[in-house]
């Protein structure tokens, strides 16, 4: 078993920490509405073994790299409301900003909050002179909380017949903002 250095990232009203295993069922209930994981890769829900599979990378994310897909809970009722973090997905040479919250959550500001909190605190923790957001184009939501974070469109590629639009913010923007 590896024991994790404490995290927790707090804001106005959010509290974000490392998933453990006791987040399985919350974790499973958000990966299994498929109105929530319309934009998340292909769009397809995940089966309880896939979350859990999840939950372990984040762990061995966490250990190597002191971030990666963290839980979100709000403050004043306790209660997960999705997760945030900065991954770099298989394939990919860069690490992005990814954040999914269930429906009850949105509208709230709440991607803003958490996204603006993770931003910072792995801009402190690393090297990293960027950080990207991948989004679909036709994810206007999301496009939204990326501006609102003072990140810009590098480029858009359409690699599948659907659009996806490459948000960045470097760490002196971020710094800036």
């Amino acid at each position: 078993m590896t024991i994790l250095p404490e995290f927790s990232l707090e804001t106005k009203r959010l509290s974000i920490r490392h998933f453990a295993p006791d987040d399985l069922d919350d974790f499973v209930a958000l990966c299994a509405d498929s109105e929530v994981l319309r934009y998340v890769d292909d769009g397809t829900t995940l089966p309880r073994s896939e979350v859990a599979r999840w939950i372990k990378v984040c762990q061995q994310k966490y250990a190597e790299r002191g971030y990666g897909t963290s839980a979100v809970f709000e403050k004043s009722t306790g209660n997960f409301i999705g997760y945030c973090g900065v991954v770099r997905a298989p394939g990919n040479d860069f690490d992005e900003l990814i954040y999914v919250f269930h429906r009850s959550a949105w509208g709230q500001g709440y991607a803003s909050e958490a996204g603006r909190a993770m931003l910072g605190y792995v801009f402190a923790r690393s090297s990293l002179s960027k950080i990207y957001a991948t989004i679909y184009a036709d994810n206007h939501t999301s496009r939204k909380v990326a501006d609102k974070l003072g990140m810009t469109v590098e480029k858009i590629n359409d690699p599948d017949g659907r659009p996806v639009v490459f948000y960045v913010i470097s760490r002196d923007t971020f710094r800036d903002a």
